[in-house]
């Protein structure tokens, strides 16, 4: 069989798997799939709505509005970019080198490069369809604002298959080359990639005062010059998300034959990456997966070298430091050490936490930047700071709904050991909820404490955000955990896989109801302040704060507590156990 053949097989197999997983899905889960369906229209419609409204009024900005809206939609391609192969490098590491398909494929009379080319597009497919859905009502409002006639939305749809592309194929090849030849060089130049980045950081945090001060005293055109040279380097050429932005604006704007250029650029560069990917980078998959196993039981050797123990010491000693912690029992500090441990150990869970937590830690220390637009108007002053809090709540969306929805089904066919120890399934569960809340909780209060002083807040306001972030990490992380326990999936591996699914998207939703509830009942005593700043309104405001605090309370547990009781129940009937 040729190389194409197999790849063929491999796609005709794994199509029919996904068919009949589909079918099953709405067949019995009737509800949830109208459920994700109407939320996916309504996101459309609504992003649509907002992204109609913000590029009209850039627009309309006298002066700059096209140069901002240019800016706006080539740094929106830039992070699509981004995102894309971050995501991708990810999902092909743990697809491929963690997952047990892999293993079980190469014993197969199939070459180790079909398998290598079916999970780049694998990975591809998984990462793409929700980046597709996200950036439709972008397109969809752009087309609007320019009045571009009906086949510009036709050619976007058709050049972005190839601009979706190049991000898996460039993953593909960086994780191959990364796993193949991983030693104390690339160790090195990825440390010093890590720092010229953090440089770069710290010498834009250090400028952002100049920029303000120079924002105050100089004339429009030198700020917005200054403001707008930060964001240069996603207007290289070199950069395929530079050509999907001009070309978009190019067709939007009429110009057809320069959209055309652009559009056609970034098909070469397509098929040239997929041609590098498929006839060089894959000829070292068999032997990248070889020197990936063979680390790997060198470095369980290492661990079971000291009298058969795996870790003996360095276990003994997390245990007795968080036996030290109040209220922590022996069992449930060694059910702690094991989380820790197992996240620690896993590249594919902490490694986007911890990219997702520096930029966002990156971006609370650049507040300033928005505090010098005059932030002691008090409407943009509400405006900005409880913009902050939804960062900061989608953020904990982001980070319950990637890593604590999956963790009951990561626990795979094992989790019947934990069924036999004599820890009882529910105080297991309630374990991990406390553990993973805890440190949720307290570094997105760190976030939410670090940009409300960049933003000037006092301290008593700005003790109320961190109670309520704290308070909305409980609930998300209870309403994530009792849905991974109800929507388990046992079958795969890969946690960006269990998330992709349909329960991970109906966590993903229940989610965002739960902060847009929370957010509108939090936002309402300063709402009620603002429109009603007279003296006689006091009674009105005190209440209205008191009837804040206890809406919180009870939408949290409303929300965190029917999936954490129906959880618990069926733990405790041991429905979860007879999944596997």
């Amino acid at each position: 069989m040729t190389l194409a053949a197999q790849i063929n097989c491999l796609r005709r197999v794994h199509t029919r798997a996904m068919l009949a997983r589909t079918l099953h899905t709405l067949r019995h889960s009737k509800l949830m799939c109208l459920t994700i369906g109407l939320f996916l229209a309504a996101y459309i419609f609504v992003g649509y709505f907002l992204f109609q409204k913000g590029l009209s009024f850039v627009s309309t900005v006298p002066g700059v509005g096209l140069l901002l809206m240019e800016r706006i939609v080539h740094m929106v391609f830039f992070f699509f970019f981004l995102m894309l192969v971050f995501s991708n490098s990810v999902l092909l590491y743990s697809a491929v080198f963690r997952g047990k398909e892999t293993a079980w494929l190469l014993t197969l009379p199939v070459s180790p490069r079909a398998v290598f080319c079916w999970k780049v597009v694998e990975s591809f497919l998984m990462s793409s369809w929700g980046l597709a859905v996200l950036s439709a009502p972008l397109l969809l409002s752009v087309g609007q604002t320019f009045g571009a006639p009906p086949e510009f939305y036709v050619k976007c749809a058709a050049v972005y298959l190839p601009f979706m592309v190049l991000p898996a194929t460039l993953a593909g090849m960086v994780v191959m080359l990364l796993v193949r030849w991983w030693g104390r060089a690339a160790r090195v130049a990825l440390w010093l990639t890590v720092a010229f980045f953090l440089w770069k950081a710290a010498d834009s945090w250090i400028s952002a005062r100049e920029v303000s001060r120079m924002a105050a005293t100089a004339d429009m055109s030198r700020a917005m010059g200054e403001l707008l040279g930060h964001s240069e380097i996603m207007l290289n050429r070199l950069l395929p998300s530079a050509w999907m932005g001009e070309m978009v604006i190019l067709w939007a704007r009429g110009h057809q034959a320069h959209g055309l250029f652009y559009g056609l650029l970034l098909l070469s560069q397509a098929l040239m990456m997929g041609w590098l990917c498929v006839y060089v980078v894959s000829r070292l998959c068999y032997t990248s997966w070889n020197l990936s196993q063979r680390r790997k039981a060198e470095k369980t050797g290492a661990r079971f070298a000291n009298g058969g123990r795996p870790d003996a010491l360095e276990f003994r000693g997390a245990l007795r430091a968080v036996g030290r912690l109040p209220f922590v029992s022996r069992r449930g500090a060694a059910m702690m050490v094991k989380d820790v441990r197992e996240f620690i150990r896993d590249p594919a869970q902490w490694v986007p936490c911890a990219v997702v937590f520096g930029l966002l830690f990156l971006y609370a220390g650049n507040l300033n930047r928005a505090a010098a637009s005059d932030v002691r108007q008090p409407v943009f002053r509400l405006v900005l700071t409880y913009l902050n809090f939804g960062v900061c709540a989608l953020t904990l969306s982001t980070l319950t709904t990637r890593f604590i929805f999956p963790l009951f089904s990561l626990e795979g066919r094992r989790l019947w050991i934990l069924g036999l120890s004599p820890i009882p399934m529910t105080r297991v569960f309630r374990q991990k909820l406390l553990l993973f809340a805890g440190v949720i909780g307290i570094l997105t209060c760190l976030l939410m404490l670090l940009s409300g002083l960049r933003l000037g807040m006092a301290l008593p306001e700005l003790s109320v955000y961190c109670i309520g972030i704290v308070l909305m990490s409980f609930g998300l992380t209870s309403l994530s955990l009792g849905l991974g326990v109800i929507f388990p999936n046992f079958d795969d591996p890969s946690p960006a896989k269990i998330v992709s699914g349909f329960g991970g998207t109906l966590c993903l939703i229940l989610n965002f109801i739960y902060i847009v509830l929370f957010m509108g009942v939090f936002v309402l005593p300063a709402a009620l302040r603002h429109w009603y700043p007279q003296e006689s309104f006091t009674n009105t405001y005190r209440l209205s704060q008191a009837l804040s605090v206890g809406g919180m309370i009870v939408i949290t547990a409303v929300c965190g507590g029917i999936p954490l009781f129906l959880s618990i129940r069926r733990m405790k009937r041991l429905e979860l156990l007879g999944k596997l």
